[in-house]
Parts: C-alpha cells; structure tokens; sequence
C-alpha cells in the first residue's frame, strides 16, 4: 500500500496500476528535460533555446498531475498538491515516484511524503 498524507487527510493506493506507467510518458520526458537542465547549470553550460522555454512551474505541472491522476487515481487534484505538500520535498518525491514506477521497482514507495532514509531506520529508545 502506497499513502500520502496532505494536510490532515491520509490517501492511498493498495498497489501502482498499469495506467500509471501508461501515462508516465509526459512526467518522464519532463524530468528528463529538468535533469538535463540541472547538469548543464552544475556543468556552467548555457541551456538551448528549448530548454529556456521550460518553467519551473510547467514542469512541476506535468509532473504533479501525473503523480495525483495515475499514481494516487485521482483522489486529490494537484491544486491540494500545491496547497498541502511540504515544499522540501515535494519535487524530490515526486521524481522518486516517476522513477520507481518506470523502472518497475514499485516496492520501494510507501509514503509520501517521503521521510529521509535516516528517520526510517530510528527507533525509539
């Protein structure tokens, strides 16, 4: 089972479907596109023309959308994404899931959003 808690309100999908890797085309390329971006800026490249185009905010679109309508079904729409997600890890999450549910490796996502590998492991003692 995969959840995620926005605000007060817990959502979850009992496994990722087929239509979610269907319909991960368009998330994918974008996270391609930002990666790509990423690297030439760490690199100190200058971006093409194409890649000047891409907003921050047209990417997180594509790729929210994919993540509230095919991975949680539609139970939330990506305006109570915006809304209730903790920014610092909202993009992080999100490209988490894009890449677990391409790469099949579904078993890794549990929670969004998702808690840093060291709390997972922390017991109280």
């Amino acid at each position: 089972m995969i959840t995620c808690k926005l605000g007060d309100r817990k959502y979850s999908v009992d496994y990722v479907t087929g239509r979610a890797l269907r319909e991960i085309e368009p998330a994918s390329r974008m996270y391609a596109k930002v990666t790509a971006l990423s690297q030439k800026a760490l690199n100190g490249e200058e971006p093409t023309e194409e890649e000047k185009r891409i907003s921050i905010a047209q990417a997180m679109d594509v790729m929210v959308s994919w993540f509230c309508n095919c991975l949680f079904q539609g139970q939330f729409t990506p305006d109570e994404f915006y809304d209730k997600y903790p920014v610092d890890s909202a993009m992080h999450d999100v490209a988490m899931a894009i890449l677990a549910v391409q790469n099949q490796m579904t078993e890794v996502l549990s929670e969004f959003p998702m808690k840093p590998t060291a709390e997972k492991g922390k017991t109280n003692t």
